[in-house]
């Protein structure tokens, strides 16, 4: 017969168990493991799927950036169609995005600004399968957007490369800018660095501001665009060229003077300045002509002539001052350092200087101006009243002017283009920037004219 603590066995032993199994830890290892492994799984996916994300983003952003530039530079070529803008758009985002997904649908929508020449993009990736981010993100799961812009169909014939300065490139009193076929632009980030003042006008296929401008609506065709990226000097390299064969030579000149006759001048450097005055007449050989610590001087109704040739000024001293009474033809060489190059400015790192180019009868002008470091001025009627102003004597002193300030440049030349740290052409003056470069021989350095076609991405 059992006793009481004999029936109540079984059930303190199944205590005992229970208590044993409690005080166990050998297990609890794998139980938070088992219990965790959703979460680090998500964390170790969520990881991946932002690597992932960010790499498909750079892609994108990528591919639209590049669809964009090659749509503004071929389809701006092309005539500037909405089509051929989005063929070649179609063209770069195919190419591109069918070669490094696979598994992804994408969406896209192009939009062109035929008269700005700008080109946009929306770029979309509406599906992918990501271990975690495909329940939380929703469609597109990522979009892009690309802008880019062309400064001008390929024919620059004027930079103004001062960065900041107010009315950097700038028209006054009754001045004209007439340049139709080609383009301007302007890096001075000033709000009003392109400046048209009084009845001025300018007259350009495009011009652009790196900052703003100002003047009557009427004083541009067309409007400018602002907030323009800046454009590096193009000519760089090639002043390199130049400054390493002209720095080397020795004086052929010294202070030369041609008074009232007819003279041939053969290239080399003219230590001291060159004085040409009093209806003298000079023929200019072909080859460069380095005016060296000394200005470059035509007045009382002188005139110079040549073909190939090119001016290097070098020192602090050397300016170029053309009065108004006088008469000009010259072309730039067609082969060498300065192929293409009529005017070359070297920078000294001191004051800025001005070269002046008034004359009256300057109609022949082929080639470039390049000053970038110096102020071209077109006319010498500063004050805007209509008459030239003083001209500085060799002692200082002022020589009283009194004819009408009318300068004329570039009227009969093929083609001109402008490089200048600054451009100012004032009362009374025309300056004609012509683009017929097939109508010359003498070849456009590359940046500038036909070679200068630009794209840039922008906002």
């Amino acid at each position: 017969m059992l006793t009481g603590w004999g029936r109540f066995a079984p059930l303190d032993a199944l205590a005992m168990v229970r208590s044993e199994f409690r005080r166990c830890t050998r297990g609890n290892f794998a139980i938070g493991v088992a219990l965790l492994s959703p979460i680090l799984l998500g964390l170790a996916g969520g990881a991946i799927d932002l690597y992932v994300f960010q790499n498909h983003r750079h892609q994108l952003q990528s591919t639209a950036d590049a669809a964009v530039l090659a749509a503004a530079t071929e389809a701006g070529l092309k005539g500037w169609t909405v089509d051929s803008a989005k063929q070649v758009v179609a063209s770069v985002v195919s190419g591109n995005l069918s070669k490094k997904f696979a598994g992804v649908t994408f969406s896209y929508e192009v939009k062109v600004d035929e008269k700005a020449r700008r080109v946009t993009l929306d770029l979309s990736q509406d599906h992918y399968g990501y271990f975690v981010l495909g329940y939380f993100t929703g469609s597109p799961q990522i979009a892009v957007q690309a802008t880019a812009r062309a400064s001008g169909q390929a024919t620059i014939c004027i930079i103004v490369q001062s960065p900041n300065q107010f009315g950097a490139f700038q028209l006054y009193g009754a001045s004209k800018i007439n340049a139709p076929g080609c383009s301007a632009y302007s890096n001075s980030v000033d709000t009003k660095g392109v400046l048209v003042k009084d009845t001025s006008r300018l007259v350009t296929q495009f011009a652009c501001s790196g900052g703003g401008y100002s003047g009557k609506t009427s004083a541009f065709t067309p409007l400018p665009l602002t907030d323009c990226p800046k454009l590096s000097d193009p000519l760089a390299a090639r002043a390199s060229l130049v400054d390493a064969e002209t720095n080397k030579s020795t004086c052929k000149y010294n202070s030369l003077k041609v008074d009232g006759a007819n003279k041939t001048l053969a290239p080399g450097t003219y230590c001291g300045g060159l004085e040409i005055e009093n209806g003298a007449k000079v023929t200019f050989q072909p080859g460069i002509h380095v005016i060296k610590d000394g200005r470059m001087r035509l007045a009382k109704g002188a005139s110079i002539v040549g073909d190939g040739v090119a001016f290097v000024f070098s020192g602090s001293k050397s300016i170029l001052d053309l009065k108004n009474d006088t008469s000009i033809a010259l072309s730039a060489p067609k082969d060498g350092p300065m192929a293409g190059i009529l005017i070359y400015a070297q920078g000294d790192g001191k004051k800025a200087r001005d070269f002046k180019i008034e004359s009256k009868n300057a109609q022949k002008f082929v080639g470039t101006v390049y000053l970038p470091s110096d102020s071209l001025i077109i006319g010498g009627d500063k004050d805007g009243d209509g008459v030239c102003d003083p001209d500085i004597a060799d002692d200082g002193s002022l020589i009283p002017a009194g004819a009408a300030c009318i300068s004329d440049v570039g009227a009969a030349s093929s083609w001109t283009a402008i490089i200048a740290d600054t451009v100012r052409v004032t009362a009374g003056s025309t300056l004609v920037l012509n683009s017929d470069y097939k109508g010359s021989d003498v070849p456009v350095p590359d940046g500038i004219g036909p070679n200068s076609g630009r794209t840039f991405l922008s906002n």
